[in-house]
């Protein structure tokens, strides 16, 4: 099926964006950037409090402690998954 004038411009148009957004990326994989730390900290603040308002009927200390170890799992998912990215980065 030949593909029309439009849809060729659109595939050029696309393949512009696309290298126009891998140029822009000057980071190297497992950087560490603001949107990274953002959804590392706020993630595991998220998950500390929900864990935290889980584990409240338990007791107060009880409750703490299963908050903080949640937020700190997420801490240490979020930065071994990073450290991963860039260990796997430089092997490329």
């Amino acid at each position: 099926m030949p593909s029309s004038g439009a849809a060729r411009a659109a595939q050029l148009r696309q393949q512009r964006n696309k290298e126009r957004r891998a140029a822009a990326s000057t980071t190297p994989p497992g950087a560490m950037s603001r949107r990274f730390l953002a959804w590392a900290i706020g993630g595991a603040l998220v998950g500390g409090l929900i864990a935290f308002s889980l584990a409240w009927p338990s007791g107060m200390p009880f409750a703490a402690y299963v908050g903080l170890g949640v937020a700190a799992a997420w801490a240490l998912a979020a930065f071994g998954l990073r450290a991963l990215a860039a260990r796997n980065a430089a092997r490329r």
